[in-house]
């Protein structure tokens, strides 16, 4: 079992970081709540890490916090949802957010979210209603391995754009809501605070 991995950064991408480990560059798959907090390469990071095994592919996947990863290992013991909707879900609502959604059994706000649909979100409503205390109560603490990290201010709206594109809108939406966030925040904001408001947009 894999627990975590630690080493410089080599890339970052939404959806995807590379650390160097041992001469290996191990690529880890992440929700943008990581993306947004992994500092610029090559700084070292530390990631806590799932290896998730199957016939046909040996996945690993990255995350910043101990708050994310038992998010992700939650939604993943939910019938029918894999790793790659649990990283849509963590993406699109911070893992502080998802224990009190599910508290307060918040259909509308989760079945908003891109992938989701109704049945889905009633399914995860049903089977994590006895975990979203335990998600709260995580959400409390730093939960994280010291880390820290930062993006600076947006570079271009592509940036943005890409970020929305990878958790599977389309470019033209992404596009758009980017474009929104922007307007509505002023043209310095910063990454992190356009991709939330682009994402609050697209919710809607």
């Amino acid at each position: 079992m894999i627990d975590r991995v630690r080493g410089p950064l080599l890339e970052k991408t939404a959806g995807r970081a590379v650390v160097e480990v041992g001469g290996l560059g191990l690529s880890l798959q992440t929700p943008l709540t990581t993306f947004l907090a992994l500092p610029a390469p090559p700084s070292e990071v530390t990631l806590l890490a799932r290896l998730i095994v199957r016939e046909e592919s040996w996945d690993l996947y990255g995350f910043l916090t101990r708050l994310e990863r038992e998010s992700f290992d939650v939604l993943t013991s939910v019938t029918r949802v894999g790793p790659k909707l649990a990283l849509t879900v963590i993406s699109a609502l911070a893992p502080e957010e998802l224990g009190r959604v599910l508290l307060d059994q918040d259909l509308g706000r989760l079945s908003a979210i891109k992938g989701i649909g109704l049945k889905t979100a009633e399914r995860l409503l049903v089977e994590l209603k006895d975990k979203a205390h335990r998600l709260v109560a995580l959400s409390g603490s730093s939960g994280g391995p010291g880390q820290s990290g930062g993006q600076g201010a947006i570079s271009s709206r592509d940036e943005a754009a890409l970020a929305l594109a990878n958790l599977g809108y389309t470019r033209a939406e992404s596009e758009k809501a980017v474009r929104s966030a922007l307007a509505a925040l002023g043209a310095d904001a910063q990454l992190p605070d356009v991709l939330r408001e682009a994402l609050k947009i697209l919710s809607l």
